[in-house]
């Protein structure tokens, strides 16, 4: 190294230099905080329509849930109905069968009369 002091023109030669590292440093930086701004910025507007889709799907799926609710209940209405339907059908045949019966004694029962009395039975 050399011994001899430096001179306020060196000195300052290095604080110039010093200087524009410093304003071109600042400038980098600034450019990079405008960039990551931007960057934030579109985060921002994909963080603001996400969470505008994830509203919109929530109310599409409460809305689809309420629907299955409903045709759940309508589906218990009608196999309620269905059963009640059956019932009927049930008995109605239990009847009729009961009816059949009593037709088949009673038909029997006027053939012996009508035998036994000689008064013919027509279409029976």
């Amino acid at each position: 190294m050399n011994d001899t002091p430096a001179t306020r023109k060196d000195i300052d030669d290095i604080l110039q230099v010093l200087q524009g590292f410093v304003q071109q440093s600042d400038e980098r930086f600034n450019q990079s905080d405008e960039r990551f701004n931007k960057i934030d910025a579109r985060f921002e507007k994909i963080d603001e329509r996400f969470n505008l889709l994830t509203f919109q799907m929530n109310e599409r799926f409460d809305k689809i849930d309420g629907e299955i609710i409903d045709l759940k209940a309508s589906h218990d209405r009608l196999l309620v109905t269905l059963d009640t339907l059956i019932g009927r059908i049930d008995r109605y045949e239990t009847e009729q069968t009961a009816r059949d019966s009593q037709f088949e004694k009673l038909l029997a029962w006027a053939r012996k009369v009508s035998e036994k009395t000689g008064v013919p039975l027509e279409n029976l």
